[in-house]
């Protein structure tokens, strides 16, 4: 008997150049728990700010021939402003990288999953101390992803429905505040990481952690 043989297209790949370490661990962590196999996760150790990291990301999309390369960072990080990140857009889009932001750093996302805060956060310090109300070792460090919050991840995962809500509504009362961007925009590329990635499989997870344990 001849076997059928299956057609079966190579998936897409993409790539993740972040601004900081903080983020890499935490895409890292998306990377394992969802098992999203043809997700690359790098750190752009070098960039120092918003155009160093577009180009550095430029040259691993190259190197690595991906088919979709997005940069992650926060305004705080970079010191970045409004008008920088309007204008590193058109250099994005020529070196055929996609930006995804959070304004002031990526613990707004994180807060997101929980609640839609009611005014602009736009300091890190106020946005750590909500979070600290659920995760009370909280902090925006990278140790701490590597001790405490290994796991950070996984608790939002549940509620990474609400996040996208969430955002759209705190991105409703932040957008003017920010110089008519906004807040984040994260939710394109947790969409653009299904498109590509497919739909994540956490069932090498026991048990998903809830989101009130810490």
């Amino acid at each position: 008997m001849i076997r059928k043989r299956v057609n079966q297209n190579p998936k897409k790949t993409l790539l993740v150049v972040t601004a900081t370490e903080a983020e890499s661990l935490y895409f890292s962590q998306m990377r394992k728990d969802c098992r999203y196999t043809n997700m690359t996760v790098r750190w752009a150790e070098d960039a120092t700010d918003l155009e160093s990291l577009i180009f550095s990301a430029a040259k691993i999309r190259t190197a690595g021939k991906f088919d979709a390369t997005w940069c992650v960072f926060g305004f705080s990080d970079l010191n970045a402003t409004p008008e920088q990140v309007k204008a590193a857009l058109a250099i994005a889009d020529k070196k055929k990288v996609k930006l995804a932001w959070n304004n002031p750093g990526l613990a707004i996302w994180y807060l997101l999953h929980i609640q839609a805060p009611r005014q602009p956060l736009g300091d890190i310090a106020l946005v750590e101390s909500s979070l600290r109300g659920h995760f009370p070792k909280f902090s925006t460090s990278a140790a701490y992803l590597l001790n405490e919050g290994n796991s950070l991840h996984l608790k939002l995962f549940p509620a990474k429905a609400q996040a996208v809500v969430n955002a759209g509504m705190y991105n409703s009362i932040a957008e003017k505040r920010f110089g008519g961007l906004p807040a984040t925009n994260m939710t394109k590329l947790i969409n653009e990481i299904t498109d590509y990635c497919g739909l994540a499989d956490v069932s090498h997870n026991q048990k998903l952690i809830g989101l009130k344990n810490s």
